[in-house]
């Protein structure tokens, strides 16, 4: 992993190696400083034990002195040390790359973000294009966050499409000439940094249960519904694939007619719906349709009630399946909020027996850049983790 050696040096006893550890655990995570009695309880080991792994920590750079002051006492006569995690120890890297733009966020170890990068994409550019301007995006965010790529833990790309187990793109009909793309091997090569692949739909979804709507939830289904249609599923928090990295995917369905169901929403619009490549333009007219509805445009209305149906006859399969507790509306269409929550709530509860809760995602279109995030920070916390050892 790129910032303090994970090795910290030389071999050590198993239950050395245990106790740094669980003293790093007690730091890792939640922005809080400790002193080292708090650590040595909660770590369940001895103060002395405690000393030395915090003297260990600070020598290798993944913790620090806390500038909080206390008032109570470490020890007769001296004022209590405070000690917490360094987030700037190490840096990770999130994409989102899909029909219309590359979006590359770099976070430090806490999941804030210190640098993005975003660049606009036609959906007729050729492969060798979008992958030059995802290079472009992701070298701008490396030097706007001040990091060469080699101190990049790791990276995850979150991509349109199905993505197989080997984590190249299997089937991709938002994106010309991308099946069999190797994102992560593309990555891996051009920047050195170990990078994983997942379909965005998933990663929105685990993006909500991170920082969205999803927090309190374990079992989820996230719908896009903008340009193109998607889903993504949570099953006990994490993201859920199936075999062929094909789960959930209802756009596969031959019998529903979801692939033109958002355009023909789009063309109630007052005035002409805008072309495929004005993706500004088409978030206007969604708007647009939503505002006629309001002020009792009859043909609107009709086309958000059919919309819904539509909508939750796809969804309905799913929900049954994994019994959800949410189902989120992403997308460009979850910016009218209730306008459309709250036809698809109604018809969610017409259909099943154990309705989830229908919200709108509030992450807007980092939601997919967001979950990459994570999911490279869970591989870095793993390394982190499984490789710290004492001197």
């Amino acid at each position: 992993m790129a910032g303090p050696a994970t090795q910290l040096s030389g071999d050590a006893s198993v239950l050395r190696t245990l106790n740094l550890r669980s003293v790093l655990r007690v730091l890792y995570g939640g922005g809080k400083s400790h002193t080292i009695t708090e650590i040595a309880a909660a770590a369940s080991v001895s103060r002395p034990t405690a000393n030395q792994a915090i003297s260990d920590l600070l020598a290798a750079g993944w913790i620090r002195h806390s500038p909080q002051t206390a008032g109570a006492k470490d020890g007769p006569g001296r004022p209590a040390q405070r000690f917490e995690f360094r987030p700037g120890a190490g840096h990770v890297l999130g994409v989102d790359i899909g029909g219309h733009k590359v979006l590359a966020l770099v976070s430090d170890l806490s999941g804030e973000i210190v640098a993005e990068r975003r660049a606009t994409l036609r959906p007729s550019s050729p492969r060798s294009r979008r992958l030059a301007i995802m290079n472009q995006a992701i070298a701008e965010a490396l030097d706007a966050a001040g990091l060469p790529a080699a101190d990049i833990s790791c990276a995850a790309i979150a991509t349109p499409g199905v993505v197989g187990p080997d984590g190249k793109v299997a089937h991709a009909p938002a994106i010309p000439d991308w099946v069999g793309v190797d994102l992560g091997e593309h990555v891996r090569s051009r920047f050195g940094v170990p990078t994983q692949v997942f379909n965005d739909m998933r990663m929105a979804a685990l993006a909500e249960h991170w920082k969205g709507v999803a927090r309190d939830a374990s079992d989820v289904v996230y719908v896009h519904v903008g340009r193109r249609m998607g889903t993504g599923l949570l099953v006990s928090g994490r993201p859920h694939a199936g075999r062929h990295g094909a789960a959930a995917e209802i756009g596969l369905w031959r019998g529903l007619p979801w692939a033109h169901a958002y355009e023909r929403l789009l063309e109630l619009a007052p005035g002409r719906a805008p072309a495929p490549e004005a993706p500004d333009e088409r978030g206007d007219a969604i708007q647009a349709v939503f505002e006629a509805a309001r002020a009792g445009d009859a043909a609107a209305q009709s086309g958000i009630e059919a919309f819904a149906d539509l909508l939750v006859k796809g969804l309905a399969p799913v929900m049954v399946t994994i019994d959800p507790e949410l189902v989120i509306i992403g997308g460009g269409i979850s910016a009218a909020g209730e306008a459309i929550r709250e036809p698809v709530r109604i018809r969610v509860e017409r259909e099943t027996d154990f309705p989830p809760k229908v919200v709108c995602s509030v992450l807007g279109d980092h939601s997919a850049a967001i979950g990459a995030v994570r999911s490279a920070l869970d591989v870095a916390e793993e390394r982190l983790f499984s490789g710290l050892k004492p001197p």
